[in-house]
């Protein structure tokens, strides 16, 4: 499903116009954004959580080269699915 079927299909469920359902999308995927770079996690009843882990830097011989590298560090995020949507998922 693209962008413009979802949030044309998620107006209708809100009985909203497309563009205040829109913003509403992007108000929603900045929140998840913020709380994964303050590593918080975001937990969304019925549907699942976004978790995040921080990863520190590391030092790595590149095998293709055999050069050491310095990786820096990086967030990386997992999403787990709640048991409403496994419910969902399974019966379908």
């Amino acid at each position: 499903m693209d962008h413009k079927t979802f949030i044309s299909g998620l107006a209708r469920q809100l009985g909203k116009d497309n563009d205040k359902t829109d913003k509403l999308t992007q108000a929603l995927t900045q929140a998840i954004m913020d709380a994964a770079s303050s590593l918080d996690s975001v937990a969304i009843p019925g549907f699942g959580r976004f978790d995040t882990e921080k990863k520190d830097e590391y030092i790595a011989i590149d095998e293709a080269d055999g050069q050491t590298k310095l990786f820096p560090p990086s967030i990386s995020i997992t999403f787990s699915p709640g048991t409403k949507l496994k419910n969902r998922l399974s019966h379908e």
